[in-house]
């Protein structure tokens, strides 16, 4: 999934229980918007990846795009780090690590939840990256932050 997609979705999700629990700032949409994005740090033509030196390349060359960045071992270290430092960014930032993560599930590719302890590849297979699958849910999304938007006006 693209970052523009990444974030529509992601914050789809999360925007009807922000504001439903009155958590709505500007640093947890940050968070949340950082949260989306940053897996993909491992792959050097992603967004993120094309506006950090270095690192993107080591992570891809050590661990392959989609590889420990993708894990539930990962999201995991930035839930530890909500909960040591407990405040909106922090805990966006674990929520939309963890939705990035769900969501490339869903695609032809999948990721491995479970790695580096199990190698299985859990992929729903409703969409391709890059691919008009990919745009439709893309538009969709566009469509319910607009819905949500109307109704909680």
């Amino acid at each position: 999934m693209r970052y523009k997609t990444h974030l529509v979705t992601s914050f789809a999700v999360v925007a009807p229980v922000a504001i439903m629990t009155n958590n709505v700032d500007i640093m947890g949409a940050c968070g949340l918007a950082l949260g989306a994005i940053l897996p993909d740090i491992d792959e050097p033509d992603s967004y993120v990846g094309r506006r950090i030196p270095l690192i993107p390349y080591i992570l891809k060359r050590v661990f392959g795009h989609r590889g420990m960045t993708h894990t539930l071992l990962a999201t995991m270290l930035f839930v530890l780090l909500a909960i040591i430092i407990p405040n909106s960014f922090t805990c966006m930032l674990a929520i939309g690590y963890f939705l990035h993560i769900l969501e490339d599930t869903f695609s032809v590719s999948g990721i491995k939840w479970f790695a580096p302890f199990n190698s299985k590849v859990l992929a729903f297979k409703w969409y391709s990256t890059g691919k008009s699958s990919e745009s439709i849910i893309f538009i969709y999304m566009c469509a319910v932050i607009c819905l949500e938007s109307f109704l909680w006006l």
